[in-house]
């Protein structure tokens, strides 16, 4: 299951101070179908933001995540693989996306560059930008969200 939702939330917060604001999110959900993303989002979140409205619901390119839960933000790294066609006599350029969870953006370097160390072919980072995401939710296989009627027969 490769496929990544990006999904926008809006929903409404009350401040320190008593005062009530909208706020917007974004989460990366890893899921089939836009359905699943959806569903997927809403039995996750259902727990902490009771009234939320989806605002959006994109697939996302990503090859590869790299969770850290000590570290503070997400950076999307771009990784490019240049080859050298040699029927047209151009180059080419494949690209991967990867997320990887930092502290820095320095820090992100050297993560993608320690995943790429033991690479055969030639590879390159041209990007490395923040990403805007509270958190990241990959798929788990036989992880079912639980109900509210089964943390109620739990205690």
């Amino acid at each position: 299951m490769n496929e990544w939702f990006n999904c926008k939330i809006s929903f409404l917060k009350q401040l320190e101070n008593g005062t009530i604001t909208k706020k917007a999110e974004n989460y990366l959900v890893n899921a089939m179908t836009f359905t699943e993303a959806e569903a997927r989002l809403h039995s996750i979140l259902e727990e902490y933001i009771s009234d939320f409205q989806l605002l959006t619901c994109a697939k996302t390119k990503v090859n590869g995540i790299m969770i850290d839960e000590s570290k503070d933000k997400f950076y999307k790294t771009k990784v490019v693989f240049p080859s050298f066609d040699e029927e047209t006599g151009k180059e080419k350029k494949a690209v991967e996306m990867y997320i990887i969870q930092a502290n820095s953006l320095k820090e992100a370097y050297e993560r993608t560059e320690q995943k790429m160390a033991g690479s055969v072919v030639d590879w390159d980072i041209p990007s490395i930008n923040e990403f805007n995401v509270v958190d990241i939710f990959p798929y788990e296989a036989g992880a079912i969200p639980k109900k509210k009627v089964a943390k109620q027969e739990e205690e």
